[in-house]
Order: structure tokens, then C-alpha cells, then sequence
């Protein structure tokens, strides 16, 4: 699944924690068959299991990053199903600012003159999201600024204004402003 699209939050989340387990199982199947074969934990299993443990500590390490926050509800991405269409839409968003700080946004809508996202998360961290992404806007060179909505009916008044790009020059920048936000999200 690729990162912006909407269930991405929920595949990784489930990828990760496979992996991590899938690791730990082996550390642990090697450290077994080791101290069952030489009787000791000093034995030529271990540097492989020990070898083990650091993708393990990855995979886990990843899960836990993002394990606390979740996708939008189902509705809600249907109701913007016509922006995704548009490739304007993008979902499941963990923005990560310069100090390593996340902030989640359920969907951001990108269009001609700036991104609209909507956020569900109990902690309002709008004020983060704000000043990151409009700083990478501006360091890339992208005239586009971000407001974050936590009201549902609020952000679907102010998408539902929003034109789809028409010509190239404009779907070119909407291009660039998405994949310059997916640059900082996990």
C-alpha cells in the first residue's frame, strides 16, 4: 500500500508487527536450538540470533511509531472519493515535523491554491501540522498554504468549494505539493 492512499495507517500497522514478530520468533528459535544442542548459551546459534534481534528491533520500533493512530472512518472516505479521483486526496497522514514530533491528519485535500486537511485526533495538534508543512512548502518552492480542520462539516463546506485542476501546469503542482507532504509523514 502506498503512503497518502487511505488504509495505508492500518497496512502498515499490520506489516510491521509481522515482521517484528516473525524476527522475535526466530531469535528465539535459534537461542532454543542452541541451548538444546550445546547445553549452553555460549554456542555459534547466538551471533545469528543476537544478528536477529536488530531487524526485529526495526520492525518493532516502526509498529510503535505509528500504532496509535488510525485511519478515517469509511464513510468519511467516501465522501471524498471524488477528490481521490481527481488525485487531489491523500489519507492516513503522520505528519513528522524537524524535532521528530508527529501529528496525524485523517485527509488532506490539495488543490490549485493550497491544502485543506481534516483531523480527528483528540490532541489537537493543528498548530504543529500548520507550521511544518506550510515551512516545507515554502522551502520547496510551493506557493500553497495548509489549514486543518477538526469539524467534519466544516472541512467538507470548504473542499466543496475547491475547483479540480484543469490545465497541466496546475495538476503538475498539485503533484508537487502532494509528494512534498508525503516526504515528512511515516
Amino acid at each position: 500500500m502506498e503512503k497518502g492512499t487511505y488504509g495505508y495507517l492500518s497496512g502498515r500497522k499490520k506489516q510491521q508487527l509481522r515482521m517484528a514478530l516473525l524476527w522475535g520468533v526466530l531469535v528465539v528459535i535459534l537461542t532454543l536450538i542452541g541451548l538444546a544442542v550445546w547445553g549452553t548459551k555460549l554456542n555459534l546459534l547466538m551471533i545469528p540470533a543476537m544478528l536477529c534481534v536488530i531487524p526485529f528491533a526495526n520492525y518493532l520500533v516502526s509498529y510503535v511509531a505509528v500504532a496509535s493512530y488510525k485511519s478515517g472512518t469509511p464513510e468519511q472516505y467516501a465522501a471524498l472519493r471524488a477528490f481521490e479521483e481527481a488525485e487531489m486526496l491523500l489519507a492516513d497522514l503522520v505528519v513528522v515535523d524537524e524535532k521528530g514530533e508527529r501529528a496525524s491528519m485523517d485527509f488532506a485535500v490539495v488543490y490549485q491554491g493550497g491544502i485543506a486537511g481534516f483531523q480527528s485526533e483528540k490532541k489537537d495538534t493543528r498548530d504543529r501540522i500548520t507550521i511544518t508543512v506550510n515551512d516545507l512548502m515554502k522551502r520547496r518552492g510551493i506557493p500553497m498554504r495548509i489549514m486543518v480542520y477538526r469539524d467534519w462539516d466544516e472541512f467538507l463546506q470548504r473542499i466543496t468549494e475547491m475547483n479540480v485542476p484543469a490545465d497541466e501546469p496546475s495538476r503538475k503542482k498539485v503533484r508537487r505539493a502532494k509528494d512534498a507532504l508525503i516526504s515528512i509523514c511515516l
